[in-house]
């Protein structure tokens, strides 16, 4: 399927779905927060309590609050379901979790692992007052109580851009971020979605399922859905069973369980809001770069730009090939070319995939880049992952999303 193709597909879909521009969608409680691209770590953030930026960690495995202020607060028992839910969770990067005493009284302590400069540090787990904002006009923001988090000293953090108080982890697991925050009794999912922007653009993300309004249609008609993948070794993981990756429609050849789980957990293919670019496991890069530089083989390459290995010159009529990830039952996740490419300059396009090594934890980490400009859908309590197709498709961006009542 060609890019005219693509955009076919995308324009049914849009416009199937119009006629609901006539009605008003039934008022809900989904909560929402723009979401803005950092321009000094590749990082991602959104709003909690009015002014607080939290960057975006789908394999976070709980909320992680900068607290540097030394003042007491509420302890969690060592013996709770909480403190052992945390020590389940707990990052594999990381050693064992120790606990400590608080005025006489064990308190639970957890770890969080900070993926830029691979530290970990464990402190208080504790648990307070958050709030966030709804497209309910008739309560534009709730607010949270007694909501779990880490309280992490100020030097564990002290890279993070100004404003940036924390990490809102959103692994599937009970203690996140998005889990704590959409409780049934305000009729919300056990979902989030998000649609992370390129450049200076807005993006946006949604905890407790649709309506997500762009422009006069809900983009949940736009999805494509795939299912999420269990790995009991990696918890805080979303895993997709990707089947074969395709360049310009052709597939490539790789042994039959590249993409599958090894005894110790390692393998597979999963999504990270920390990782800026795509990254395959040697085995897998060497063959995806042989098809792709097949394919491209009339476009004139120029000098690389680290860390991107591959770069060509880009002219009016560029036109990279198409890399296509292919699932079970034919679900087709579609990478057109920006996605696939980086733009370094005004005439050179860098491909925008990197060689993970030999040892690289998983077969395939698809990064920030690939999954910009998409609606994404983490549907865990169907164990369901939706995406659409790039949004400059049909003449719009993440930006266009619907953020306030």
């Amino acid at each position: 399927m060609d890019k005219k193709s693509c955009l076919l597909l995308c324009l049914l879909l849009f416009s199937s779905y119009s006629y609901v521009s006539a009605h008003y969608y039934p008022s809900k409680n989904t909560l929402v927060s723009s979401v803005t691209k950092n321009t000094i770590l590749p990082i991602f953030t959104f709003t909690l309590n009015t002014n607080e930026e939290y960057f975006i960690h789908i394999a976070g495995p709980y909320l992680v609050r900068s607290c540097n202020d030394a003042l007491p607060r509420p302890i969690i028992p060592c013996g709770s379901a909480t403190c052992a839910l945390t020590r389940r969770v707990s990052p594999h990067q990381c050693p064992p979790t120790q606990n400590t005493i608080i005025n006489g009284t064990c308190a639970c302590q957890a770890t969080a692992f900070e993926p830029f400069q691979r530290l970990c540090n464990s402190n208080q787990y504790t648990f307070g007052d958050f709030s966030m904002s709804s497209l309910n006009p008739s309560s534009p923001s709730f607010t949270f109580k007694n909501v779990k988090y880490l309280c992490i000293p100020k030097p564990f953090l002290r890279d993070f851009p100004p404003g940036v108080l924390g990490l809102a982890g959103l692994a599937p697991t009970a203690l996140a971020t998005w889990n704590q925050l959409t409780p049934p009794r305000l009729g919300l999912e056990k979902k989030f979605a998000m649609c992370l922007p390129s450049g200076t653009n807005k993006g946006a993300i949604f905890f407790g399922g649709g309506p997500y309004k762009l422009g006069n249609i809900d983009a949940r008609s736009m999805l494509t859905y795939i299912t999420l993948i269990k790995n009991p070794r990696r918890l805080n993981n979303y895993f997709l069973g990707l089947k074969g990756i395709s360049v310009n429609g052709r597939k490539i050849l790789l042994a039959q369980n590249a993409f599958d789980f090894d005894g110790k957990g390692d393998g597979g293919v999963t999504l990270s809001s920390v990782t800026p670019f795509t990254t395959l496991r040697s085995d897998i890069y060497k063959v995806f770069i042989k098809a792709f530089l097949k394919a491209t083989s009339d476009i004139p390459r120029v000098n690389s730009t680290t860390p991107l290995e591959f770069c060509f010159k880009s002219t009016e009529h560029f036109q990279m090939p198409r890399i296509d990830l292919k699932f079970a039952d034919g679900k087709i996740w579609k990478m057109l070319p920006a996605n696939s490419m980086q733009k370094v300059s005004d005439d050179v396009a860098c491909l925008a995939f990197l060689n993970g090594g030999d040892a690289a934890a998983q077969a395939v980490v698809i990064g920030m880049h690939q999954m910009e400009n998409t609606l994404l859908e983490f549907d865990v309590g169907r164990s369901a992952f939706g995406f659409s197709c790039s949004l400059g498709l049909v003449n719009a961006s993440c930006g266009d999303f619907q953020t306030k009542p």
